[in-house]
């Protein structure tokens, strides 16, 4: 069973969210660096739709548990995503599947997405710690 911590299922949610997008910002930096490999296939890590289905939920009450061995709720399970490769050579003649153009466009996408999850993780923090301080602003 998952141990949330502090931040609950929700901050668990958030960092696997950032696990798999440095994950993915790690796949797309070799998939640069190979670029002028000869037969290298570009891979591509895939997770949106098995995260999204493990999103908790955010509009229905908390369910309480009275008792240590009920079973808990609204958990987040931490999702692995899927390695693909990218089969379809580029028309240069190596048989290389790395189009540069995408690999920057796809860099630059993820790393925005990985900010805003960071700044969600930060802003989450912060209010935790507002709490545990007792300041009211």
């Amino acid at each position: 069973m998952a141990d949330f911590g502090l931040l609950g299922s929700d901050g668990a949610f958030k960092a696997n969210l950032m696990n798999l997008r440095q994950r993915r910002q790690e796949i797309i930096a070799s998939n640069i660096a190979n670029v002028d490999t000869p037969g290298y296939k570009a891979r591509r890590l895939e997770f949106e739709d098995v995260l999204r289905d493990s999103m908790p939920l955010g509009d229905e009450l908390p369910m309480a548990r009275t008792a240590r061995h009920h079973m808990p709720v609204s958990m987040h399970i931490p999702v692995e995503g899927d390695l693909q490769e990218v089969e379809t050579p580029i028309p240069k003649g190596d048989q290389n599947s790395v189009d540069i153009e995408q690999e920057m466009a796809r860099q630059s996408a993820n790393q925005l997405l990985y900010n805003y999850a960071a700044q969600s993780m930060s802003s989450q923090i912060s209010q935790m710690r507002m709490v545990i301080q007792g300041n009211s602003q």
